[in-house]
């Protein structure tokens, strides 16, 4: 009995230094193995003592273990359930500011490992106070109880902005050579910057997406300014620099519009949110939006094949999931892509304008985003106006057409909306104007009724999204009064779907609202394309239909087609783009002023272009 006692406390530093939870955890061909280095005394029986991993699946993962162990190999026994529960634990109380990373270093332990031992870590986090498992400490000793816990590892903060530096050597000949340098076992703290997602932070410096989610613990692919992510070092390198002389005329930014190669045939990527597997943010409504601008952009594909484009549309799924679209962005087949159409939410727009900067696809946006994304980047095309560029176009027809006419300006209450507000006022007196610049009056939507005049045009701007700030602004309106054959009331697109607003005092006051498009299904070119629609889709053309149809015709015949040929008459959107600056994006400058007349909306003819 004393041998087998004495047997065991001299086989405790094996088990203790190979258990689970101490081996270092690696990835091979998808799959997660514990790295176990065999140490003199080690056996296939004992290994599968240690890790709960039978033997016949261990030899299996390492077919060279059929001639035995030898000392210092590395064997890959696979992380299983079994495995996860042969880690022997003790409860560890979180204390403020601690993360699985940093509990990870400091068990010696992996974040998968304290994640399996404590399943509720994997959605909630940690919080201070909170009682976990955590593996014992490799000398087989329990952790101290201390109270407060011990403090977590903290990483050294570095204030190099990238981690590599560059020197200059003296050779024995006195020849001089440069080498770069980067360093092993060490990380940095990045501080994220407004315009950075996880995608540009990774390339910037050349680590993995999974890796700094891994690291840092994050639940998710989004990441806000001010947030501080630990990224790891690469390993250490040192490699000779090509030294290039700098061209005399070299610009400081590129600018301008960017050339391509014309190609006999090319590669459009569509990303829409179909949602085809379903998942937890499935949406039917957003899904049939997805299908539909499909629809209307496999028609316009077809339609530019008869006009000399060769053309292949490839479609990709998002599930408006940013994990999807970074597994779509990692497949290297991506960078052989022309055009890149999407996504459908603006949330997603940073991580592909960034990618498509770097591997030099344009990318069109077909829904309407904040300019943000416009800047430094030549790549990227905003095809629908945003409100407060439609404001501004608004306030500049309005400057153009009709200066002789009394303008009153609205402020809303919501914060909101606001933003708009401000985008007409700038633009109505600072826009170019010859002569004297006619006054633009500003009221609230309290007193704005007070401020009609008689003799003269009323043009009254109201720029709200707001359903109730709509009700009570054209209620106010109603109340009034006023001779309603001088005024017309601007208000925003959306309230054409509320109908909580009567349309006799829409018709009455001659409501108007700006927008990048118009659809009359009576048109010769809505008539052409709804009965192309109805034959290839058996079904009739809608709106979203009708938005893909001329976001694929617009750009894909500006992009690929020659000058030479005839471009495609669009259905109801139009297109004026404007570069915001000479190295930045292109932005959509073309409205249409939309006027309800006799319960039917109708275009007023009156464009800004």
């Amino acid at each position: 009995m004393n041998k087998l006692v004495l047997i065991l406390i001299m086989c405790l530093p094996y088990l203790a230094s190979a258990q689970p939870g101490v081996a270092p955890v690696v990835e091979k061909n998808g799959k997660k193995y514990y790295e176990h280095i065999v140490e003199s005394g080690n056996t296939l029986w004992g290994l599968q003592g240690m890790y709960g991993v039978p033997v016949e699946q261990i030899v299996k993962e390492n077919p060279s273990l059929s001639n035995g162990l030898k000392e210092g190999q590395k064997v890959y026994i696979p992380v299983t359930a079994d495995s996860i529960k042969k880690i022997p634990t003790t409860d560890y109380k979180v204390d403020k500011g601690e993360t699985l990373y940093g509990l990870a270093r400091k068990f010696n332990t992996t974040i998968d490992d304290l994640v399996a031992l404590n399943p509720e870590l994997k959605d909630a986090g940690l919080t201070k106070g909170q009682m976990i498992k955590v593996p014992i400490q490799e000398s087989g000793q329990e952790l101290p109880k201390v109270d407060p816990p011990i403090k977590p590892i903290k990483e050294p903060l570095s204030t190099t902005p990238n981690p590599f530096v560059v020197d200059t050597i003296t050779k024995k000949d006195g020849s001089k050579e440069q080498i770069s340098f980067s360093f092993s076992d060490s990380t940095i703290r990045h501080i994220v910057m407004s315009h950075e997602t996880l995608y540009s932070v990774s390339k910037r410096f050349m680590v993995s997406v999974d890796e700094i989610v891994r690291i840092n613990g994050l639940i998710s692919t989004s990441i806000k300014e001010g947030q501080i992510l630990i990224i790891p070092v690469q390993k250490e390198r040192v490699e000779r620099l090509e030294i290039k002389k700098i061209p005399d005329n070299k610009e400081d930014k590129a600018t301008g519009p960017l050339v391509f190669e014309k190609k006999k045939k090319y590669k459009i990527a569509v990303l829409l949110p179909f949602y085809l597997d379903g998942g937890d943010s499935y949406s039917s409504r957003v899904s049939q939006l997805a299908t539909q601008f499909y629809m209307g952009a496999k028609l316009a594909v077809d339609s530019l094949e008869r006009r000399g484009l060769s053309a292949d549309l490839i479609i990709f799924d998002t599930k408006n999931d940013s994990a999807y679209i970074l597994n779509i962005l990692a497949d290297t087949s991506f960078r052989s892509m022309d055009l890149v159409i999407g996504p459908f939410y603006e949330a997603h727009v940073g991580m592909l304008a960034e990618y498509c900067k770097e591997h030099i696809i344009r990318l069109v946006c077909p829904v309407a985003i904040s300019e943000e994304f416009l800047e430094e980047n030549r790549l990227v095309y905003e095809s629908v106006p945003t409100g407060e560029v439609t404001m501004e176009l608004l306030a500049i027809q309005l400057l153009k057409n009709n200066s002789r006419d009394h303008v009153v300006l609205v402020k809303p209450n919501l914060e909101s909306d606001v933003a708009m507000y401000n985008a007409f006022r700038e633009a109505y007196q600072s826009a170019p104007y010859v002569g004297q610049r006619p006054a633009l009056v500003e009221t609230s939507l309290d007193g704005f009724t007070s401020q009609f005049r008689s003799g003269v045009v009323n043009h009254i701007i109201m720029p709200a999204k707001d359903k109730k700030t709509a009700m009570k602004f054209m209620n106010s309106l109603g109340r009034n009064g006023s001779r309603s054959s001088n005024v017309f009331v601007y208000g925003t697109k959306e309230w054409e779907g509320y109908s909580e607003i009567s349309n006799m005092t829409k018709n009455k006051y001659n409501f108007r609202f700006a927008s990048s498009n118009f659809l009359d299904y009576y048109s010769d070119i809505a008539i052409s394309v709804n009965r192309r629609h109805r034959a290839f889709f058996k079904t009739d053309l809608s709106r979203m239909a009708a938005h893909g149809y001329d976001v694929v015709s617009y750009f894909c015949a500006d992009f690929f087609l020659s000058t030479t040929v005839k471009k495609p008459t669009m259905v109801m959107s139009g297109f004026t783009m404007e570069q915001v600056s000479p190295t930045s994006g292109y932005r959509n400058t073309r409205i249409f002023v939309v006027q309800q007349e006799e319960y039917e909306l109708i275009d007023t003819g009156v464009k800004h272009d």
